[in-house]
């Protein structure tokens, strides 16, 4: 296999909130050379023009092969364009189509290839840059697992609660656990800990709480998204519901049916070992290869 030097343009965080701080472990665990340069902090400490040039300036001294862009918002264009004279570049790009603004629709005509975890986005994506991809940021395999806690939860819901998600909640017909700030290993403990986790999709698809959620082994009761059947099952990996009726409904009949409900969540344990991190890595690496 041949050793590829790799720089990977994020945001780390010493609170390992970050999903940088888990894919450049990812890389790394690829077998490459993999390095991490943090924009926001080096434009706290340099201004953004000065981050700029010690960017480009860092990838001309020690010769990458891949340069990976993650977003990088208010990275001069100009940057973009220099940094793809002396690497293979990537923009990866994590966010909902929503944020997919004119900043990153330029930026994704300035390099190589674009990755995405979003269908919708690809589909935009595809009429500026030929080579782009969809691939999906999924779970952290070292901290999204299986914990052997006891249960406390009838149903939680894990994230922030705004626009239909506090209507819909409020008529559900059983008290609901929410929970905030559920970073690292507690996403993983809460999940354990909860029998139904409930996931209320926004108008841009669904976030990565769908595979922490079932790589922890937890039954996730859903409404749909577009793309899902392409990857999970109604009724195998996640049960869909399509209204409050039909979610009450399903609430009621999960609740008194566990064993049936551990067998779905075993399922989805088993279906979303496909979209891990280190997927996400070798993907990515892949990817370059082909452009």
């Amino acid at each position: 296999m041949k050793i590829y030097k790799i720089l990977l343009v994020g945001v780390f965080d010493v609170e390992n909130k970050s999903t940088s701080n888990s894919q450049i472990v990812a890389l790394r665990n690829t077998g490459h050379d993999v390095y991490g340069y943090n924009y926001r902090i080096n434009a706290t400490r340099l201004g953004l023009e000065g981050r700029d040039a010690h960017l480009i300036a860092t990838v001309k001294e020690y010769s990458f092969d891949l340069v990976i862009l993650e977003k990088c918002n208010k990275v001069s264009f100009e940057t973009f364009k220099q940094i793809n004279n002396h690497a293979t570049v990537c923009l990866w790009f994590m966010d909902p189509l929503s944020s997919y603004d004119n900043e990153m629709r330029t930026k994704t005509a300035l390099v190589d290839y674009f990755c995405c975890d979003k269908e919708n986005v690809l589909k935009e994506a595809k009429l500026i840059n030929y080579n782009s991809f969809h691939v999906c940021e999924g779970f952290d395999e070292n901290v999204d697992k299986p914990l052997n806690v006891e249960k406390e939860y009838d149903i939680s819901f894990i994230g922030n609660i705004y626009g239909s998600r506090q209507s819909i909640i409020k008529k559900v017909s059983h008290s609901v656990k929410l929970i905030s700030n559920a970073y690292g290993t507690r996403h993983a403990e809460e999940v354990s800990r909860t029998r139904i986790n409930l996931n209320i999709c926004t108008a841009d698809g669904a976030s990565d709480r769908v595979y922490k959620i079932l790589a922890a082994k937890g039954f996730l009761l859903t409404d749909d998204w577009e793309g899902r059947e392409e990857a999970f099952t109604d009724g195998k990996d996640l049960v869909i519901y399509e209204n409050i009726n039909d979610l009450n409904e399903k609430i009621t009949y999960y609740l008194e049916n566990p064993e049936e409900a551990a067998k779905i969540a075993e399922s989805g344990y088993d279906c979303v070992q496909k979209y891990s991190r280190m997927e996400w890595a070798k993907k990515i690496i892949k990817y370059a290869e082909c452009v």
